[in-house]
C-alpha cells in the first residue's frame, strides 16, 4: 500500500478515528531521527536561510531529526 492509497483510506475515517491516526504520526515523528540525506537536505535550508526565524525553524528540525526522542546535552 503506498502512502497515498493510505492517506485516501484515513479521509474516510471518523473524526475519533484519524484523531488517533494524527496522535500515532506526532508520536512517530517525535521519535524518529532523520536520515543523513533528510539532515544534509536541513543544513543546506539553514545556510541558505535568509531569514532569521526561518533559520531558528531549521536549526531546531536539525537537532530534533539528529537525537530524535533521546534527551541530549
Amino acid at each position: 500500500m503506498t502512502a497515498t492509497q493510505i492517506i485516501e483510506e484515513i479521509k474516510h475515517l471518523s473524526p475519533v478515528e484519524q484523531a488517533r491516526v494524527v496522535q500515532f504520526a506526532y508520536h512517530l515523528d517525535a521519535e524518529r531521527e532523520l536520515t543523513g540525506k533528510e539532515l544534509s537536505a536541513l543544513a543546506r535550508r539553514l545556510v541558505q536561510a535568509a531569514d532569521p526565524a526561518e533559520a531558528t525553524l531549521v536549526r531546531e528540525a536539525i537537532v530534533h531529526g539528529f537525537y530524535g526522542g533521546k534527551p541530549h546535552a
